[in-house]
C-alpha cells in the first residue's frame, strides 16, 4: 500500500505548502553551512567559502521548483494556479461574472428539478427484490375500430390457468384496486386506497412485514376471517405507530377486520392501471394503505367470458427475457381460445414494470427534460458569445503571456478555467435553487404522476447537475479557448484591440451562435405553442353538458346495511339515494339535484356491451358501452340535450326497465335504425348474487327498453366521447354515488350545507369528494396544464435568452463599428439608413437560426405528435404565432443598438480613432 501513501501525500502536499517549503530552506540551509564549514577547514576565507559552497551546490531556484514538482502532483498544481488566475480575471469583470453565474444557476436549477422528477419517476427502480424481472400481465384483444391488439384486464380464471402452466414465470399475482371505508375511533368514515390480492403478492415482489405475518394461502378461502395488511403510512395513519396492533381490530367498509402484519416504511404500492387507455384512479385517497386477500367466488372461478376486472403482476425466471415469456403465455392464450370455443382471439400483453407504470406520463415528462435542455443550451451559448467577446479583447494580454513564453496548453487551460469557475459557482447555486424547484414541482403536479412523493434532489440527481455543470463550462468555454490558440503574438501586439475584435471571422462567428440560440428557441415555441393549442381545443370543444354553477358530492355507501347482498343491500341504497336527493334540493338556491352512479369525467368504468334479443350478434363482437344509472333531472342538471324520444320520468319507477343512450350507442348498436322502442338485455344486474365487489354482480335477462336518445357527452373525460347508456337508479342503486346539485349559491357556500345534509341522513357514509365541477374539470386537464405551463415557462426563457444574445451581439458590434458608423454619417448617410443597416444585420441572422428551427422542429414534432389533442403538428396558428412572436421581439431587441447607431458623432468618434 506504499503507493496510496505515496498519492495520498502528494494529494496533501498543496495544503502544506508553507510548512513543507519551510522544511526546505531549512534543510538547503544546513547544506549549505556544511559547505562552507568544509571549505573554512580548507584554508578559505569566509565569502570564498560561501560562494564555493553555493557553486557546488547549484540554483538553489531550480533545486526548490524540482522538490515542489517531486513532492505534489504537479498537474493539479498547475490547475489551483490556473483557477487562482481565473479568479482574479472574474474579480476584474465582476457584472459579467454575476450575470454568467446567475444565468447557469437558473439553467442548471431548472434542469436538476426536473430531472429528480424524472430519475423518480422513470429511471429509480422499484425497491423491490430484483425489480427488473418483474413484469405487468395483461390479456389482449383485437380492437374492432383500428384492428390492432389492446390490452384489457384479466380474467380471473385465465390468469390462473397461465400461472399454473406457465414455464417462463417464477411466480404471478392478481389483484384489484379500490377504495374502502375506514372509520378509525367511531368518526365519520373516510375512504383510503385498498388493494385486495392473491395471497403470494408480497412474496412475489420480495416484502416482508416489520410486524405480524403474511398472507397465508388459508386466508383466502371463502368464510375465513376477515384480515388486513397494513402499509407504514397505514400503521402511521389509523394507529400512530403502535408496536402492539397486530391482533387488533379496524372497521373497514362497515365490518371489524383482524390486524396481522405491518409493511415497511418503504414499500409504496405501484400505480398499475387496468389497461393502458384507462388512467389510474382505484385508489382513491393517495397511497394504499390496505392490504386484504383475495378470496374467488363461484363466478370469478368458472367464467370464461366477463369479469375482466383484475390486474396481475408475475416475476420472470432467471434468464428468461421478456420477449421469450410473451411468446409462451401467447401460445397459451390462443391455444385455450381454440380448445375453448372462446368469441374472442385472447393474447397476452407483458410489460416491464417501470415502463408500464410510468407510460401514461413518461412522453411528457421527456418532453419538459428535453425543453429545459434546450434552454440551458441557450443559455450556454450566449454565455459562450460573451466568453468570446472577452477572449477577443484580450488578444492583446494573450499575446503578451505567449511572448513570455507561456504554452498554448497553457493559454487553453487559462480560457477553461474561467468557464470552470463559472460553472462551478452556477451549477451550486443551481443546486440549492433546484430544492426548491422539485418543492414548486411536486405542488404544480398533477396527482396522477406516479411515484410523485419520491421526488427529491438525490445523489443521482446531484451527479446529475455536477455533469451539468461540466458540460456548460465545456460547451461555453471551448470557443474562447480555442481562440486563444489562433492569436499571433506579433500581430495582436501591433493591431488595435477593436479592428481585431471586429474582423469578419469573429463576427461570423458570433452571427452563427445567435442563430443557433434563435433556432433552439424557435423550436420550443413551436412546441408550446402546439401544446397551449391542445389545451384550449381541450377546454373550448363542445362537451356536451355545462358545469357552471353545479357543486358534486360523491358518497360511497360501504357500511353493512348497504352492502348486503339481494333486495334488502339495494333497497337500502334506494332508500339513502331518494333521501338524499329530497335533503340537497331543499337547501337553498337550489335549482336541480341529480344522480349518477360514476363521477363524471373519471374514466371509463362499468363497460359493458350491447345485447340485442331482435339482433343477435357473437359473443365478444357486440359495440361496447359505458353504463350509467341517473334520476329523471340528471339531464335538467347537466344541461345535456335530448335529441330524440323522452326522458325517464317519475310515473317509470313501476316499469324501471326503461333506458336512453347515447348518439354514438345508437349508430354503433343501431346502425340505420330508429333505436326508439327498441329492446336490450343482459345489463341491470340480478339482485340475488350482489355482492360488495364488481366481480360479484351477475348480470340478469331483464329486457330494457329505449325510450330517449342523448346528446353525446364527453362525461368520461374530455377526450372521449364513449358510447353511453343510462338506465333509472331504482332499476338497481350502486355502492357509490355522486350527487351534482345546479344552484344559485356558489360552491364554497354550498358545500358545507352539502356535507351536512348526508350525514343527517347517515353519519356513516363515506364522502371522498365534495367540490364545484369546475374543479373537477380542472382536475381532468391537470396533466395537460401542467404541461403546458411548465413548457411555457421555458419558452419565455428561451425567447428572452436568444433576445438578449441578438441584443449583445448588436450592441458589441455597434461598438466595434462606430468607426464605420461614424464616416457614414460624415459621408452623407442619415439616420434611418443607420437603423436599417443595423437591423438588416439581426435580420440575417434571425431568419437563418428561424429557418434552420424550423427545419429542427418537423423532426421533434413527429415526438410531440401523440401528446396532442385535436392538433395538427403543422398548424398554421401554432407556427405563424411563433415565429411572428419571435420575429417581432428580435426586432424590439434591435431597436436600441440600431438607434445607437445612428445617433454616433462623427467628430468625436474620428478624433477618438
Amino acid at each position: 500500500m506504499d503507493w496510496l501513501r505515496i498519492l495520498l501525500s502528494r494529494a496533501a502536499a498543496p495544503f502544506r505548502s508553507k510548512k513543507l517549503d519551510a522544511d526546505l530552506d531549512e534543510e538547503l540551509r544546513a547544506h549549505i553551512e556544511l559547505a562552507i564549514e568544509e571549505n573554512r577547514t580548507r584554508g578559505m576565507n569566509e565569502p570564498q567559502a560561501r560562494n564555493a559552497a553555493l557553486r557546488a551546490f547549484g540554483g538553489i531556484t531550480q533545486i526548490r521548483e524540482t522538490y515542489r514538482v517531486r513532492r505534489g502532483l504537479p498537474w493539479l498544481d498547475q490547475a489551483a494556479r490556473d483557477i487562482r488566475y481565473a479568479v482574479r480575471q472574474l474579480r476584474k469583470s465582476p457584472g459579467f461574472a454575476l450575470t454568467a453565474i446567475l444565468t447557469l444557476a437558473l439553467g442548471i436549477g431548472a434542469a436538476t428539478s426536473v430531472f429528480s422528477v424524472v430519475n423518480a419517476v422513470l429511471l429509480k427502480p422499484f425497491g423491490f427484490r430484483d425489480p427488473d424481472r418483474l413484469v405487468v400481465l395483461r390479456e389482449a384483444v383485437e380492437d374492432k375500430v383500428t384492428s390492432e391488439r389492446e390490452s384489457v384486464p384479466n380474467n380471473y380464471r385465465h390468469f390462473q390457468r397461465l400461472k399454473k402452466t406457465a414455464t417462463t414465470l417464477e411466480d404471478a399475482a392478481i389483484f384489484a384496486q379500490r377504495g374502502m371505508s375506514v372509520s378509525p375511533n367511531g368518526d365519520h368514515p373516510r375512504i383510503v386506497g385498498a388493494v385486495i390480492a392473491s395471497p403470494n403478492l408480497f412474496r412475489l415482489l420480495g416484502v416482508q412485514p416489520i410486524l405480524g405475518r403474511d398472507f397465508i394461502e388459508e386466508d383466502a378461502r371463502q368464510n375465513a376471517e376477515s384480515v388486513v395488511i397494513l402499509s407504514y403510512g397505514g400503521w402511521q395513519t389509523f394507529f400512530a405507530r403502535d408496536p402492539t396492533v397486530i391482533g387488533k381490530t379496524l372497521r373497514i367498509d362497515g365490518h371489524p377486520v383482524t390486524i396481522i402484519g405491518v409493511l415497511p416504511a418503504g414499500m409504496r404500492f405501484p400505480q398499475i392501471a387496468l389497461a393502458p387507455k384507462i388512467a389510474f384512479q382505484e385508489t382513491a385517497g393517495g397511497d394504499v394503505l390496505l392490504f386484504q386477500p383475495l378470496a374467488p367466488n363461484e363466478y370469478d372461478l368458472n367464467r370464461d367470458m366477463g369479469n375482466f376486472n383484475y390486474k396481475a403482476i408475475a416475476r420472470l425466471k432467471p434468464g428468461v427475457s421478456l420477449s421469450q415469456a410473451n411468446a409462451e403465455l401467447e401460445a397459451m392464450q390462443k391455444a385455450y381460445t381454440l380448445s375453448a370455443h372462446l368469441p374472442l382471439d385472447f393474447g397476452i400483453a407483458l410489460t416491464p414494470l417501470e415502463k408500464d407504470v410510468a407510460s401514461l406520463v413518461s412522453g411528457a415528462l421527456w418532453l419538459l427534460l428535453a425543453a429545459v435542455g434546450a434552454v440551458v443550451l441557450i443559455a450556454c451559448v450566449n454565455l459562450a458569445n460573451l466568453q468570446l467577446a472577452r477572449a477577443v479583447n484580450a488578444e492583446r494580454e494573450t499575446a503578451v503571456r505567449a511572448a513570455l513564453g507561456a504554452s498554448r496548453s497553457q493559454l487553453v487551460r487559462s480560457r477553461l478555467a474561467e468557464s470552470l469557475v463559472l460553472a462551478f459557482a452556477g451549477g451550486a447555486a443551481g443546486t440549492a435553487l433546484a430544492f426548491g424547484g422539485v418543492r414548486l414541482l411536486i405542488a404544480w403536479a398533477p396527482a396522477n404522476i406516479p411515484r410523485l412523493d419520491e421526488v427529491r434532489v438525490s445523489l443521482p440527481v446531484l451527479i446529475f447537475s455536477g455533469g451539468l455543470s461540466i458540460a456548460a463550462a465545456i460547451i461555453f468555454g471551448i470557443l474562447p479557448s480555442l481562440h486563444s490558440l489562433r492569436v499571433a503574438p506579433q500581430a495582436a501586439l501591433q493591431a488595435n484591440s477593436t479592428r481585431a475584435a471586429g474582423t469578419q471571422r469573429n463576427r461570423r462567428t458570433r452571427s452563427l451562435m445567435v442563430a443557433a440560440q434563435v433556432a433552439c428557441t424557435v423550436v420550443l415555441l413551436i412546441v408550446t405553442s402546439l401544446v397551449l393549442r391542445s389545451l384550449s381545443h381541450l377546454l373550448r370543444q363542445d362537451r356536451g353538458f355545462d358545469t357552471s354553477h353545479v357543486t358534486l358530492a360523491q358518497a360511497d355507501l360501504y357500511a353493512s346495511q348497504y352492502d348486503n347482498a339481494g333486495p334488502k343491500g339495494n333497497a337500502a341504497r334506494l332508500a339513502f339515494a331518494d333521501s338524499t336527493l329530497t335533503a340537497l334540493g331543499r337547501l337553498p338556491g337550489v335549482q336541480s339535484v341529480a344522480l349518477t352512479s360514476v363521477m363524471p369525467l373519471t374514466g371509463e368504468n362499468w363497460v359493458d356491451t350491447l345485447s340485442r334479443p331482435d339482433h343477435p350478434v357473437p359473443a365478444g363482437k357486440q359495440p361496447p358501452i359505458n353504463v350509467r344509472w341517473i334520476n329523471p333531472s340528471y339531464l335538467a342538471t347537466m344541461l345535456s340535450p335530448l335529441v330524440a324520444g323522452r326522458n325517464i320520468i317519475a310515473a317509470d319507477r313501476t316499469h324501471p326497465y326503461v333506458a336512453l343512450i347515447s348518439e354514438r350507442t345508437a349508430r354503433e348498436g343501431f346502425p340505420g335504425e330508429n333505436p326508439i322502442g327498441r329492446k336490450i338485455f343482459d345489463i341491470v344486474p340480478d339482485e340475488n348474487p350482489i355482492g360488495r365487489k364488481v366481480s360479484d354482480i351477475v348480470p340478469g335477462d331483464q329486457t330494457v327498453t329505449i325510450i330517449g336518445v342523448v346528446a353525446d357527452t364527453r362525461i368520461n373525460g374530455l377526450k372521449d366521447d364513449a358510447a353511453m347508456v343510462y338506465l333509472p337508479y331504482w332499476a338497481y342503486t350502486p355502492l357509490t354515488l355522486s350527487f351534482l346539485v345546479r344552484s344559485s349559491q356558489s360552491s364554497d357556500a354550498l358545500i358545507p350545507e352539502m356535507r351536512r345534509a348526508i350525514w343527517q341522513i347517515d353519519p356513516q357514509v363515506a364522502i371522498p369528494t365534495l367540490k364545484s365541477m369546475d374543479d373537477q374539470v380542472s382536475d381532468s386537464v391537470a396533466g395537460d396544464r401542467f404541461q403546458a405551463i411548465v413548457l411555457s415557462g421555458f419558452g419565455v426563457s428561451a425567447l428572452f435568452l436568444a433576445l438578449l444574445g441578438v441584443y449583445g451581439v448588436l450592441a458589441y458590434s455597434v461598438t466595434l463599428r462606430r468607426q464605420e458608423f461614424g464616416i457614414r454619417i460624415a459621408l452623407g448617410s442619415g439616420k434611418s439608413a443607420m437603423i436599417g443597416l443595423v437591423l438588416r444585420q439581426a435580420g440575417y441572422t434571425v431568419l437563418l437560426g428561424t429557418g434552420v428551427g424550423l427545419m429542427m422542429a418537423l423532426i421533434a414534432l413527429r415526438w410531440v405528435r401523440s401528446l396532442l389533442y385535436q392538433t395538427p403538428v403543422i398548424d398554421p396558428i401554432a407556427l405563424g404565432g411563433s415565429i411572428l412572436l419571435l420575429l417581432v421581439a428580435a426586432t424590439i431587441a434591435a431597436i436600441a443598438p440600431a438607434r445607437r447607431a445612428a445617433s454616433t458623432d462623427p467628430m468625436r468618434v474620428l478624433r477618438m480613432d
